[in-house]
């Protein structure tokens, strides 16, 4: 296209009064023209590969399968969406020894836009949407199912491969080859688990991308007591005695639950042989305070059953936010690698349970290693957690945290130490969907030309002052037992 524009102005600026051209005249036309043509060719050969060809250049690379899907409602129609596959070793010590398919999407935008690394620490969802840095930035986004999720787990399965180091060296082998195709700047993100797997990559591979966005990702400790004292003081008093005398409400009536569990597993065809059913609801009733404050806001409290509701009343609030399905055996497998690391490394919460006492008959139970996968060892790491909050406070850079001021898992968060060019937000009253955009007005636009600084975009005054709270929808966000909950 450019040498046709060359060659366009050659013929309509030479080829008229050429007679009556005096020879400096001509001259000075002929080297105008050769600046022409090599300015063209040297911007050419700058620009980033055209977008047409990303397709090849995604088959192109070794070990990695592509298809391409339709990017459907609420994506941008110049987007293309990609559902892959890379071949990753189990054991990065070993990489000659056994192999995995790991599973990956791309949303493309440019090749010369940013990139967003996301993962949700779980699964991946082939349904495409964009995450919230990816939506401020106009950017592309590489998404990653964690290993041992889903369809990425070697088989057989040596759980022992399932560590925060091991995925790390997955992330970095993927970013490796990805980096070619997008080579502006590339952005890592991702909520609660994704969040802190994120942190993780960044303290074995801290050069791989240029800034990391976590949103509500814990730092916790074995059997961490903190989010004790967190749930005994969050919100207001009214409201947390509400929530306690729904537990011994649901507990005093634990027959007519379990004949309304019965019930409902026939009609959803769900089976509890991992928990039981007399556990399952047990430890569903536990976490119900855990999860209101997790997930509803505080004006939602009023709403929460009183003791003389029915069985089914209370059942309905139990099943409506926390979710029975949750413990039913097809979600204990599915999320039986995420129990395994927090038994082993991530760590996990003490159960809030003191005030049900007298009324629990499995009291101690309702932790990871309950769910973990039968006959696998789970011996804690104690080193693990403490070395990545080691690296943050001495080490790291360019780390943005986004808590929620009632969320329980903000009891456990990072401290940014004498981390460098990073901040640490708290959505005032927000639950575990904190995001950016939900911050004051004065702290989202910190963040936002923060976040377009470390891509290496020019942000002017007149985008701060347009700067809104307003969010696509971010899709699916995984996690275990985390049961949607119903709108009221």
């Amino acid at each position: 296209m450019g040498w046709g524009i060359a060659l366009a102005f050659r013929e309509e600026g030479l080829g008229q009064g050429w007679s009556a051209m005096s020879s400096l005249e001509h001259l000075s036309r002929r080297c105008l023209l050769l600046l022409c043509v090599l300015a063209v060719a040297c911007g050419e050969e700058d620009r980033p590969p055209r977008d047409e060809d990303i397709l090849s250049r995604l088959l192109a690379i070794p070990g990695l399968t592509v298809r391409e899907e339709p990017v459907g409602p609420g994506i941008p129609p110049d987007h293309r969406f990609f559902v892959m596959e890379f071949d990753q070793p189990a054991d990065h010590a070993q990489p000659e020894g056994q192999r995995f398919r790991q599973k990956l999407t791309l949303l493309h935008a440019s090749s010369a836009r940013p990139m967003v690394l996301y993962t949700s620490g779980y699964f991946v969802s082939t349904q495409p949407s964009r995450r919230e840095p990816t939506q401020w930035l106009e950017a592309n986004q590489l998404s990653i199912e964690h290993r041992f999720f889903g369809t990425s787990r070697p088989a057989p399965a040596d759980w022992s491969q399932l560590t925060i180091r091991q995925s790390a060296d997955d992330f970095h082998r993927i970013v490796e080859a990805f980096k070619p195709l997008y080579p502006a700047r590339w952005i890592s993100t991702g909520a609660s688990k994704g969040g802190e797997t994120m942190v993780f990559f960044r303290r074995f591979y801290p050069g791989d991308v240029a800034g990391t966005v976590a949103y509500v990702a814990p730092l916790a400790r074995f059997d961490d007591d903190r989010f004790i004292a967190f749930q005994e003081s969050v919100g207001a008093a009214s409201c947390r005695e509400r929530l306690k005398s729904f537990q011994h409400a649901a507990l005093d009536n634990r027959a007519a639950l379990l004949a309304e569990l019965d019930t409902r597993a026939t009609r959803r065809g769900l089976t509890f042989n991992h928990l039981g059913k007399d556990v399952a609801l047990e430890h569903a009733i536990i976490e119900h305070y855990f999860y209101f404050w997790q997930y509803e806001s505080q004006s939602r409290c009023g709403t929460v059953p009183t003791p003389s509701a029915s069985a089914t009343v209370l059942m309905d609030e139990l099943d409506g936010l926390v979710d029975m399905g949750s413990f039913s055996d097809s979600q204990v497998e599915a999320y039986g690698p995420y129990n395994y690391q927090a038994a082993v490394e991530l760590g996990y919460p003490r159960p809030f349970e003191t005030h049900l006492a007298g009324r629990l008959q499995f009291p101690g139970t309702d932790v990871p290693q309950a769910y973990a996968p039968r006959g696998v060892p789970t011996t804690f790491q104690p080193g693990s957690m403490p070395d990545i909050q080691d690296w943050v406070s001495r080490e790291g850079e360019r780390l943005m945290f986004v808590y929620g001021g009632n969320d329980p898992w903000s009891a456990a968060p990072y401290t940014l130490g004498g981390a460098r060019d990073s901040v640490l937000y708290t959505v005032p009253g927000g639950n575990h969907g904190a995001r950016l955009a939900l911050l004051p007005e004065a702290q989202r636009n910190e963040a936002r030309a923060l976040l377009r600084q470390w891509a290496d975009l020019e942000f002017g005054a007149s985008e701060l002052r347009t700067s809104n709270r307003w969010l696509e929808p971010e899709g699916e966000e995984w996690g275990p037992r985390l049961g949607r909950p119903r709108s009221r």
